[in-house]
């Protein structure tokens, strides 16, 4: 289908795009496709391909062609908000966010992409709103990642029973989640369940690279449990590779 053809994926950070399928770009669609459905899809298709290489004059002309032709199809809707999220413009953005939903309110990537947005923007209490409604949506192949961004989002609000909620669901679909892995760690290591706390660090640690938070927290995980090798690996690794880090600073506020 046309909707799965533009992704956004990743909460707080940047919206991110992708395609389900080797596309090519065209100059004129319609011409080559006199069904307006498909000649839609194209221009939805090279207008992604053009967001990806930050081309957005290009994207522009492709997806307002997309919308003069099928101005209700949710899917151009959905690529034209992240069209004008990634110019700024936050009334167009929630404008076509809002449409792609009218007009499909089953659309859970698309409500996914509008929380992710709204999350930028700060609006943590709408975007567990949205999130709340993707998580329902069993059809939906990325829901861990619903749950993932809904556990970030309850943290933004202070709320981390919810969120511990949350990240426990995401793993439960998918347990190779490092975001979820290391915030259940934290979580754990904040309401004193060390063995817990150890037991998603090394899971975390399986499957991502070294980070500041992950060591640092393993710093601290290491002088309650004991393990003075563990310590000084993470010690050693924290002062090496990232020397520059707000949580090296925390670090030697420490000794």
């Amino acid at each position: 289908m046309l909707r799965a053809m533009v992704k956004a994926v990743g909460l707080g950070l940047v919206l991110m795009l992708g395609l389900t399928a080797c596309v090519t770009e065209t100059n004129n669609p319609l011409a080559q496709n006199r069904d307006p459905a498909k000649a839609a899809q194209a221009y939805v298709e090279a207008g992604t391909i053009y967001l990806q290489k930050r081309r957005m004059d290009d994207a522009s002309r492709t997806l307002k062609r997309a919308y003069e032709i099928a101005p209700d199809d949710p899917a151009v809707n959905n690529a034209l908000a992240l069209f004008y999220a990634m110019e700024g413009e936050a009334e167009q953005v929630i404008k076509y966010f809002e449409r792609a939903l009218a007009a499909d309110p089953g659309f859970s990537q698309a409500r996914n992409n509008y929380a992710a947005y709204l999350f930028k923007q700060g609006d943590y209490e709408e975007a567990i709103k949205q999130l709340q409604r993707v998580v329902k949506d069993y059809r939906y192949g990325r829901r861990f990642t619903a749950y993932e961004n809904l556990g970030i989002c309850y943290l933004r609000t202070g709320d981390r029973e919810a969120a511990a909620s949350a990240f426990n669901r995401a793993l439960q679909l998918n347990p190779n989640l490092p975001v979820s892995l290391l915030e259940m760690a934290e979580i754990s290591l904040e309401n004193g369940d060390n063995q817990m706390a150890a037991r998603y660090l090394s899971k975390y640690e399986a499957i991502a690279q070294p980070s500041p938070r992950q060591l640092w927290l393993g710093i601290r995980l290491q002088r309650i449990l004991g393990n003075k090798d563990k310590l000084a690996s993470y010690e050693l690794a924290l002062k090496n590779l990232f020397p520059g880090s707000d949580e090296y600073k925390a670090y030697k506020a420490t000794l």
